[in-house]
């Protein structure tokens, strides 16, 4: 577990992604290539992630070679055209193999770039490294650790964090900026787990 800050109450990224993800919808509306830098890209890693394919840690929103791998192995395994790019027929053969199941949870923010964070989440990927990671902090009674979770206002993020405020029903979305967890303020919203 990390320290951090927890914004609750009323007080209660982005290096090179700052816009929100839109949803199911959004992913297939164009090709996802190397190289890509893109919201969608965390929609495809969430995914395939989910499914097995995609084995780092958390999910980045690059299209680098990991991702590439994942896409190959995927398309391998599913009798596709193996390119290593995500276009039309590697999505729809994606949503047609996703399972989700919803439920509704208190959402919080936090930061690990505060004075005494050592930026180190409970599963050991260090968010100073990675600043543009998607992850949230989870009670793994609820939500078990490594899911692949999509977030309203957020996107697909990875269960790979623990805290001690988190229980039941709850989830805390890691934020690159303080300025950002404090605006996340403290909502109920209603998640996906991608399985």
């Amino acid at each position: 577990m990390i320290k951090k800050w927890v914004i609750t109450g009323a007080m209660a990224f982005g290096l090179l992604v700052s816009a929100p993800v839109s949803g199911f919808a959004a992913m297939g509306d164009h090709t996802l290539r190397p190289g890509t830098w893109d919201n969608d890209v965390y929609e495809l890693q969430g995914k395939l992630k989910a499914m097995g394919y995609f084995d780092f840690a958390v999910t980045t929103g690059y299209y680098g070679t990991v991702t590439k791998d994942a896409v190959i192995k995927y398309q391998k395994a599913k009798g596709l055209l193996v390119d290593g790019i995500a276009g039309q027929q590697t999505f729809n053969s994606i949503q047609n193999n996703i399972q989700r199941k919803g439920m509704t949870v208190a959402a919080t923010a936090y930061t690990a770039n505060c004075e005494g964070c050592s930026g180190t989440t409970s599963s050991g990927t260090n968010l100073k490294e990675i600043p543009y990671a998607k992850v949230i902090a989870v009670d793994p009674d609820v939500i078990p650790m490594g899911s692949v979770v999509y977030v309203p206002g957020y996107g697909y993020a990875v269960a790979a964090d623990t805290g001690g405020g988190i229980n039941g029903n709850e989830i805390d979305v890691y934020m690159q900026n303080y300025s950002d967890a404090i605006n996340w303020g403290r909502k109920n919203v209603n998640i996906t787990i991608i399985n």
